[in-house]
């Protein structure tokens, strides 16, 4: 990988991670336990919530660091909770970004691959 685009994603991801200060205290809440891999479900079983209040959660929390996917979420969440600055984890969220579309989605944008 060229070193320029190197240093460009680990610039966005240090943005990143500085404006997990922004998050309300029940956001840092949700962000925290998505480090550990949990569902929405088992989010809101451990907040006593619904799964459409931790969707609400996640949705604010995504635009507040400006992440695009679950998986980068969830990167910079494990990132901030034990102290991981890698710049490796934006990248890998970047080529993963297809992973948190629905397969109509892909399909219409014409990125689905076959597996026959």
């Amino acid at each position: 990988m060229c070193s320029s685009v190197a240093a460009k994603s680990a610039e966005v991801w240090a943005e990143s991670l500085r404006r997990v200060g922004e998050l309300t205290s029940r956001e840092l809440e949700v962000f925290a336990l998505l480090s550990q891999g949990s569902s929405n479900q088992e989010l809101a079983d451990a907040l006593f919530v619904s799964e459409r209040t931790i969707r609400a959660h996640l949705s604010s929390i995504s635009a507040k660091l400006r992440l695009a996917s679950r998986l980068q979420l969830c990167l910079a969440s494990h990132a901030h909770t034990h102290g991981c600055r890698s710049a490796e984890a934006n990248i890998v969220a970047n080529d993963n970004s297809d992973a948190t579309r629905s397969w109509p989605t892909l399909m219409r944008s014409g990125r689905a691959i076959s597996t026959v």
